[in-house]
C-alpha cells in the first residue's frame, strides 16, 4: 500500500536467466541460450554481453536487429554483475529468491505483481517446436517460483501459437500451474495473431477463460532489418506491433468469436489506440462495401469494442493524453505498471499517478488497483 492506495503492479518483470531452461526437453536442451561475453568491448558501453541463440547475440546494440533486454551479466555475477539498487538484488531479478522480489515490493508499496518474461522471447527462434520448449519451460519455472507468494506474486503463461498441439498444452498446464494470463507479443514472427492456423490455440484460451496479454517486443521479423539502434528498435520493432496485434484482434473479429475474451496491451504506451481506433473506424466502412470476403471483419464498429470494457492498457505515469484514453475506454480499463527490474524510470510511476491533479481520485484508485483485478481476477 502507498500513501493509503492499494497497488496492483500490471507490468513487471522476470529477467532472462538460465534456471528457466532446466526443464526443457533433451532434443532441445543443447540449443538453449548460452550466456556469452564480447571481449572486444570497449566501445561497446554497457553491451558487452548478450545471450547466443540460433547463431545471434540478443540483445545488441549496434547493426540489424538492435534492441534493448536482459543482458545475463545482470543476473550472473561471475559476469561481474551488481545490483543497482540496495532494494532490488539480483536474486529478485529472475525470481530465484522470491523472498527478494517480495522485500522489493515491500518498499514500493505494491501489494500485487504481474510478472512476465523479458521481451526477448519474441524473437529468440524461428523453429516453432524448439520456441514452444522455450516457452513451457519458462511457464513451469515462474509457476512454480510464484507458488512461495501465489497472493502476491502473479504471472502470464507464453503462448506457442505456431505449434497448434503445444499451444492447446500449455494453455492447460498454466491453468495447472496457476497463471492469471496469457502472453503473446504483437505478431507471431511473420504472421497476425489472427492467422487461421493460430485458431486451435485461441479456442483452447477462450475456455481457459484467461485474459490474453499482448506485450511489447520485437516480434517481426522484417522490422529487424530497419533497426540499426535502440531509438529506432524502441519506436519501430518494439512499438508498432501493438498496432499489428490491434487490427489482427479488432480489426478481424476475434472479440465477436470470442466474447468471453478479454485483453490487454502492456508497455506499449497507450496514446496508439486514439488514432488506431479511429483509423480503422474511418476504413471500416469502405472494407464492408468494396471486400469480396467480409466474414473476417468486426460486427461493431471499432469504437464500440474500445467502449466494451474488454480492452485494457497500460500508459505511462505521465501520459499526456490519459484524459482522452479514459474518455475513449472508460476509467476501468486503465492500468498501472512498474516495469520493475528494467531501468525505464516506472519506479515511481505510483507516485507520479497519485500526484496527477487531472484525474479524480476514484480513478487513481481504479487505475493503481481495481482495474486490474477487473482483468486478472481477484488475488
Amino acid at each position: 500500500m502507498l500513501q493509503g492506495y492499494k497497488l496492483f503492479d500490471a507490468d513487471a518483470h522476470a529477467m532472462m536467466s538460465p534456471r528457466m531452461w532446466e526443464t526443457m526437453p533433451k532434443e532441445y536442451l543443447d540449443r538453449r541460450p548460452r550466456p556469452t561475453r564480447v571481449h572486444d568491448a570497449a566501445d561497446m558501453g554497457r553491451w558487452t554481453n548478450g545471450w547466443l541463440v540460433e547463431g545471434q547475440i540478443i540483445p545488441h546494440s549496434l547493426g540489424p536487429g538492435s534492441q534493448p533486454g536482459n543482458e545475463p551479466a545482470r543476473v550472473l555475477e561471475e559476469f561481474g554483475a551488481k545490483s543497482n539498487s540496495e532494494e532490488f538484488s539480483l536474486s529478485s531479478f529472475d525470481l530465484s529468491d522470491p523472498a527478494a522480489r517480495l522485500r522489493g515490493m515491500d518498499y514500493m508499496g505494491v501489494d500485487h505483481q504481474m510478472l512476465y518474461p523479458t521481451t526477448l522471447y519474441a524473437r529468440m527462434t524461428d523453429d516453432p517446436g524448439f520456441e514452444a520448449a522455450l516457452m513451457r519451460s519458462y511457464n513451469r519455472y515462474i509457476g512454480k517460483q510464484c507458488q512461495f507468494s501465489p497472493k502476491r506474486l502473479k504471472w502470464a503463461g507464453l503462448l506457442p501459437l505456431r505449434n497448434g498441439r503445444q499451444g492447446c498444452e500449455a494453455v492447460e498446464e498454466m491453468k495447472e500451474l496457476g497463471a492469471s494470463a496469457a502472453v503473446v507479443y504483437g505478431t507471431a514472427g511473420d504472421r497476425l495473431l489472427c492467422d487461421k492456423s493460430f485458431a486451435p490455440v485461441w479456442d483452447e484460451l477462450h475456455r481457459s477463460a484467461l485474459p490474453l496479454c499482448v506485450h511489447m517486443g520485437m516480434s517481426y521479423p522484417p522490422f529487424l532489418e530497419v533497426c540499426n539502434g535502440l531509438l529506432a528498435a524502441h519506436g519501430i520493432g518494439m512499438s508498432l506491433p501493438a498496432m499489428m496485434a490491434f487490427v489482427a484482434i479488432v480489426g478481424h473479429g476475434m472479440l465477436d468469436r470470442y466474447p468471453g475474451l478479454k485483453v490487454g496491451f502492456f508497455e506499449f504506451g497507450a496514446e496508439w489506440i486514439l488514432y488506431m481506433v479511429s483509423r480503422l473506424d474511418h476504413y471500416l466502412p469502405i472494407d464492408r462495401s468494396q471486400m469480396p470476403i467480409k466474414d473476417e471483419l468486426p460486427q461493431k464498429n471499432i469504437e464500440e469494442y474500445a467502449k466494451s470494457g474488454r480492452i485494457f492498457i497500460a500508459g505511462e505515469a505521465d501520459d499526456k493524453m490519459l484524459r482522452q484514453e479514459i474518455e475513449l475506454l472508460g476509467e476501468d480499463q486503465i492500468l498501472y505498471s512498474s516495469d520493475l527490474p528494467h531501468g525505464e524510470g516506472r519506479h515511481n510511476a505510483a507516485k507520479t499517478i497519485l500526484a496527477r491533479a487531472d484525474i479524480t481520485e476514484t480513478q487513481k484508485r481504479k487505475i493503481l488497483y481495481d482495474n486490474a483485478v477487473k482483468f486478472f481476477g481477484e488475488p
